[in-house]
């Protein structure tokens, strides 16, 4: 049954003009990445690894955002969902499995903008590069976190695509150069501790250190980071699935 309803949705999700938007945006990272590392000479690789913090992340939480509502919450908008529902298809089956295609689509998406930053940072070398490979697991686990996320706000929010793009591009900008706990309520942090990049070394902090949250200094352990963003998944994600289960759903606006 999860099969049914992922490929159900993966049809719709890797649509050829979906594909191509998301290709294009992947060449701008790479061209933005191949325009800041001239910026910084000799320090390519910490270079990269900004441009993965600042950019290719941030893409990342984009598609959470936008396929994460593509799961139900498309359904609700478009006054399908009671006819989604009287499928054969139990509920758990049908959540997890959409939930299954929005990562994969948002994991293809993530990863070519991760590709394009490290051909236009690094070139080719960037293949025999081990942190650049490494960057695909965080992408991976970075998906499931924002991904669960956006999938849970969706369901028990009206109008979740406004949250969820404030949360990616506001809160999660501001909060990680923040002092204090606040610090710790965002996936970011969590994701640039496990990637490990190198910060570039500069007297003056710069626009891109902001948006790669370098101004702090603060971090999270890696062990630490990994349990939080693992826990986040299995919590939220079961609670989605509770949450589905036992709500009924009727029509309603909750797409922009």
């Amino acid at each position: 049954m999860i099969g049914v309803a992922f490929t159900g949705a993966l049809r719709d999700f890797v649509r050829p003009g979906r594909i191509v938007t998301w290709l294009l945006i992947a060449v701008v990272v790479g061209i933005v990445g191949r325009i800041w590392v001239g910026f910084q000479p000799g320090q390519e690789l910490a270079t990269y690894g900004q441009v993965v913090e600042v950019l290719v992340f941030r893409v990342l939480a984009l598609a959470a955002a936008i396929f994460g509502m593509q799961v139900l919450a498309a359904e609700v908008e478009q006054k399908t969902i009671v006819y989604l529902l009287t499928r054969s298809i139990p509920r758990p089956s049908l959540l997890i499995g959409r939930s299954l295609a929005s990562f994969a689509a948002v994991l293809g998406a993530s990863w070519a903008a991760w590709l394009a930053a490290g051909l236009g940072v690094l070139g080719p070398r960037a293949f025999q590069t081990p942190g650049f490979w490494w960057d695909a697991v965080v992408i991976l686990l970075g998906v499931l976190a924002y991904g669960t996320l956006f999938i849970f706000v969706s369901l028990v929010l009206n109008k979740a695509m406004i949250y969820c793009l404030l949360f990616a591009f506001g809160w999660e900008t501001f909060v990680p150069n923040m002092p204090g706990d606040l610090y710790y309520l965002s996936i970011y942090p969590y994701l640039k501790s496990i990637a490990g990049h190198a910060e570039i070394e500069r007297e003056a902090k710069g626009m891109m250190d902001v948006l790669a949250g370098q101004v702090t200094g603060m971090g999270v352990p890696v062990a630490a980071s990994w349990a939080v963003l693992l826990g986040l998944v299995v919590v939220l994600g079961g609670l989605g699935v509770w949450w589905f289960g036992q709500r009924e759903y009727v029509p309603r606006e909750d797409v922009e």
